[in-house]
């Protein structure tokens, strides 16, 4: 796990949280953004530098939509899945304070089976179940540095 800084690449303008730090994780390794990442995580990572592709995530993350998770009725069915079919080799955990964490798979394994919990899509997208990485704390914070 590697550890570094992306808050000096905030761009303000920018509303939505978990934006702000794809954005800024984005900047870090050269990339612009100019509108929102929507693709699907089987499909494409939010950031391809053509030898590495990385999956953005920061509190109250989910693996990915809970319509996409359909079948799956536990936590480790949602997270073979996912591991299956994610585009990405790593995946960047971007805290509150812009501090990045960025793990190989095997490694967000482990986050994930620490801080992840089961949870389902709002009633008016389906309520289909998904994964959902609980919101940061000192707790998540202090496992993560001592992995560096």
């Amino acid at each position: 796990m590697t550890k570094y800084y992306v808050g000096n690449f905030i761009n303000t303008t920018i509303k939505n949280e978990g934006d702000r730090r794809e954005w800024a994780v984005c900047a870090y390794y050269g990339i612009t953004r100019t509108t929102h990442d929507s693709k699907a995580y089987n499909k494409a990572s939010d950031v391809d530098t053509g030898s590495k592709r990385i999956s953005v995530k920061s509190s109250q993350c989910t693996l990915m939509s809970g319509s996409l998770c359909r079948g799956c009725t536990t936590f480790e069915g949602i997270w073979r899945r996912y591991r299956k079919q994610t585009h990405s080799e790593y995946t960047a955990y971007v805290t509150e304070d812009f501090f990045v964490y960025e793990m190989d798979m095997n490694e967000f394994s482990k986050f994930v089976h620490e801080f992840g919990r089961l949870g389902h899509e709002s009633t008016s997208k389906g309520g289909e179940l998904k994964m959902r990485v609980l919101k940061e704390s000192k707790k998540m914070v202090k496992w993560l540095e001592e992995r560096v």
